[in-house]
């Protein structure tokens, strides 16, 4: 399978597998502006409080989106980050400062995740897939409050949610993780935030979107998701997947050690969370 269709179909993955059910918050239609669409492949929806128009807000964060699907797309072989790929010397090739930054933070979750987490998985050309979308979510939410002055919205890129203010019921977004159907309703986590994010990573649409960085195979554990909770959505979405390559046992003890906040599905229906005190 082609590096860029294995993208896609990540993207499509993730987006089945950690949809967030932000509904369950139930806003007045009236107090909330919202509105959808798809970048990298995969659904996006924002939802905010504020007297700013739809129209504008959406053309900004479409104009966002559009940017970085241009710098960090594996997919699309125009991208700076393909482009970087192919350029038969790299240490000549000068990337752009924000690109370079976003490769460092992805080679600084590696080195703490033990590779669990690599940005180059199953060969040598660089791959910012298991990272790009939370950080795409991070810039959308700099964006809503820089540009809009906005503070209280939720975003949803592919399943990968951040949140800010108080949300409909004014203590924090309520939002449920989507889970395969045999497991049971009532173990499943329905998650707080304000002012944070959370992103999930799992297998359980397509068994091989997930490559275990030490093999090149795919990962197979007892793990159907894993899900982090960090202020930085990209933090997120590279330790969600880390924490599903690790498995539940190495997982949970290493969100211990790391006073990380996770919650880990298992295939048996076991729910494993910690929680931050």
């Amino acid at each position: 399978m082609k590096d860029g269709r294995r993208w896609m179909i990540r993207l499509t993955a993730a987006a089945l597998l950690g949809f967030f059910a932000w509904y369950i918050s139930q806003p007045d239609p009236d107090a909330y502006t919202r509105f959808q669409g798809e970048a990298f492949a995969t659904p996006y929806r924002v939802m905010y409080r504020g007297g700013v128009g739809r129209n504008a807000v959406r053309d900004a964060v479409e104009a966002e989106l559009a940017r970085i699907d241009a710098m960090a797309s594996t997919w699309r072989e125009d991208s700076e980050l393909m482009r970087y790929n192919r350029a038969g010397d790299p240490e000549g090739f000068e990337l752009s400062v924000e690109l370079a930054e976003l490769i460092e933070h992805a080679k600084r979750i590696e080195a703490e995740t033990g590779g669990a987490f690599s940005p180059r998985p199953g060969g040598k050309q660089l791959d910012l897939s298991g990272i790009a979308k939370g950080y795409a979510v991070d810039r959308v939410v700099e964006l809503l409050q820089a540009e809009f002055d906005i503070v209280d919205c939720l975003i949803d890129i592919g399943g990968e949610v951040k949140a800010l203010g108080n949300g409909p019921k004014g203590v924090g977004w309520h939002v449920g993780l989507y889970s395969p159907s045999q497991l049971v309703p009532d173990k499943l986590p329905v998650l707080i935030l304000r002012d944070t994010s959370a992103a999930t990573s799992g297998a359980y649409f397509k068994g091989d979107h997930i490559l275990d960085p030490a093999t090149g195979k795919p990962v197979v554990n007892d793990l159907v998701s894993a899900s982090v909770v960090h202020p930085s959505n990209a933090t997120a979405d590279a330790l969600a997947t880390a924490l599903y390559v690790m498995g539940s046992e190495r997982g949970l003890a290493w969100a211990e050690d790391k006073g990380i906040h996770a919650v880990l599905l298992l295939k048996d229906g076991t729910r494993l969370e910690h929680e931050l005190e």
